[in-house]
């Protein structure tokens, strides 16, 4: 019992340590023509299967458009001329501990929300300039101007 008590703490631990160090929070799956993020002062071109960090503004370019995978298996597809900010991502079922907030500042996004819909949808948050969004888990478009 004891071993499985301290097995368990560790885990918790490790997850937690993980979510804390800047692990990726979702990776980029599909790329179509100009897709770059700022991260850390500097932009950099993406390609198919690139991580993805709290703090990454994601920038695509006219006639251009990328998928995104996030750990809970949330989708989002992002169209051309678009701007969105992972604001904050928290996924640690282990804690209870979840948010999703990301800010769309221009363009268009579609989600299809994964774990967060059953476990948290209270955690999902889309922001644009016009408004704030609580989504309760669905597949949903917005689109900020």
């Amino acid at each position: 019992m004891r071993h499985v008590l301290s097995t368990a703490v560790l885990a918790t631990a490790l997850a937690s340590a993980a979510a804390m160090a800047g692990d990726p929070v979702a990776s980029l799956k599909t790329t179509s023509g100009k897709v770059e993020v700022s991260r850390n002062d500097q932009v950099i071109m993406l390609t198919a299967g690139a991580p993805l960090f709290t703090g990454d503004v994601l920038r695509t370019g006219d006639a251009s458009s990328a998928g995104i995978s996030f750990q809970d298996g949330t989708r989002m597809s992002i169209g051309p001329g678009s701007e969105l900010k992972i604001d904050r991502y928290r996924f640690v079922p282990i804690e209870q501990d979840y948010a999703f907030d990301v800010y769309l500042r221009k363009g268009s996004a579609a989600f299809s929300t994964g774990k967060f819909a059953k476990l948290a949808p209270e955690a999902v948050k889309v922001n644009t300039p016009q408004a704030s969004i609580g989504i309760r888990g669905t597949k949903f478009l917005v689109r900020a101007e």
